[in-house]
């Protein structure tokens, strides 16, 4: 059961996707009706599909739409970490609100110090915003705590010490 239950959400997912990506919304909102119902079988927190759904946009490119079911997760679970680094995140990330990001990564931060997914936000943050040493501390401190290889905290890394290079040749 458990399986079938995976394999059913994985398709619901990639159909909607499918569908988003060839601009069906009416399909997209069918497919993530039954995403809902699907997860909620499996007792996932409305913050948590939330969050999904908010993937489900942001990975089609509705960017809008993802901040908006980003805005909602945290509203369902607001002392969730885990919520509050979505969507820091995601408003970092895709340069939609880089001070805004940072604060919710701040109270993430607070609620579970260390966390070394969290460090990496807060340092990718920083970065954009130009403060490059900062960043270079936290994003160093990522690296230090993370229990495994993680490619885009290396990318991360390399952006930043070649920034500073830059800033040094200037």
């Amino acid at each position: 059961i458990f399986w079938r239950s995976l394999f059913s959400t994985l398709r619901t997912w990639q159909k909607t996707m499918l569908s988003l990506a060839e601009g069906d919304t009416v399909t997209a909102n069918n497919y993530i009706e039954k995403y809902k119902t699907l997860r909620r079988e499996r007792s996932w927190s409305e913050g948590a599909i939330a969050y999904s759904i908010g993937e489900i946009y942001k990975e089609a490119g509705y960017l809008d739409k993802a901040e908006e079911y980003h805005r909602l997760e945290v509203s369902l679970e607001p002392d969730n970490p885990d919520r509050l680094w979505d969507r820091g995140w995601f408003l970092i990330d895709k340069d939609r609100n880089i001070e805004e990001g940072l604060s919710l990564v701040d109270k993430a931060l607070e609620l579970r110090p260390g966390y070394y997914w969290y460090l990496d936000a807060k340092g990718w943050g920083l970065y954009k915003q130009g403060k490059y040493d900062e960043a270079l501390k936290y994003i160093e401190k990522c690296l230090e705590l993370s229990p495994s290889y993680r490619h885009n905290v290396h990318l991360h890394m390399e952006a930043v010490k070649k920034a500073i290079a830059e800033q040094k040749n200037k």
